[in-house]
């Protein structure tokens, strides 16, 4: 067997890999070499005009979430079984029926509004207002759409990110659709429970607690210094997406 030596300096490229290293002779240094890589990430961008504003929003969302909203999510999923929690869900679930169906004429999507307006009338009827979903083993699937994706459809652009206190981030089209789609909950009031959600502090509670249970992030799921970033940019994305998803 034939055997050779092969030495150090010459399996490796180079002799002395100290002179490769880079060294910053100051702070300045630091803080050049931070912000190149702070520019790598301008895909992230999103217009956002009042960040300051937004970012002190975020902020109080955040400790009312973690030491108020958790807590009671908490306690009404230890003390609630979860079939009730599933009937409540689906009784403001049905409520949404009334601007899908409206959003849907407007978007001139006939078979979506027949659909939707299937689910209304089958689960307020043989699902009891609502608190039952016989309608989707019926192959009628909950499909929400809001007037935000209509205004989307008519080339309304998203306007400047927002952070809504509690309710979290939203665009100005989509809060200004929210407005529009609460209003229309509002005035077709078919059970007699929309207008008694903000007049009624019981219906109103139950309405929020409900709200974010069924929102299944946290804000600790993002314990970053960056978090205000990435989920401004994961909600401008995710709403870009619904809404080429919809078209």
């Amino acid at each position: 067997m034939l055997s050779q030596e092969v030495y150090a300096d010459q399996r490796l490229p180079y002799t002395d890999p100290m002179q490769t290293l880079k060294f910053n002779d100051s702070d300045d240094d630091l803080l050049e070499d931070w912000h190149n890589r702070i520019d790598r990430l301008q895909f992230m961008d999103v217009y956002d005009p009042f960040e300051s504003l937004n970012r002190q929003v975020f902020a109080f969302n955040r400790q009312l979430d973690r030491y108020f909203l958790e807590p009671v999510i908490q306690l009404y999923e230890t003390v609630t079984p979860s079939f009730v929690r599933k009937g409540v869900a689906n009784f403001f679930q049905n409520l949404k029926e009334v601007p899908t169906i409206l959003n849907s004429l407007l978007q001139f999507e006939g078979e979506r509004a027949v659909k939707s307006a299937g689910r209304l009338v089958i689960n307020s009827t043989l699902g009891m207002l609502g608190f039952f979903d016989p309608a989707e083993s019926m192959g009628l699937p909950h499909k929400r759409n809001e007037f935000g994706t209509t205004l989307a459809k008519y080339g309304v652009g998203a306007g400047p990110y927002l952070v809504v206190p509690v309710i979290g981030p939203y665009s100005l089209r989509d809060v200004s659709g929210l407005v529009v789609d609460l209003t229309a909950e509002d005035s077709i009031d078919f059970t007699g429970v929309p207008s008694q959600v903000f007049s009624e502090p019981e219906v109103f509670a139950i309405y929020g607690i409900n709200y974010r249970y069924t929102i299944p992030m946290s804000y600790d799921d993002f314990s970053s210094p960056f978090s205000y970033d990435l989920i401004r940019f994961l909600y401008t994305r995710k709403r870009e997406l619904e809404i080429k998803v919809d078209q």
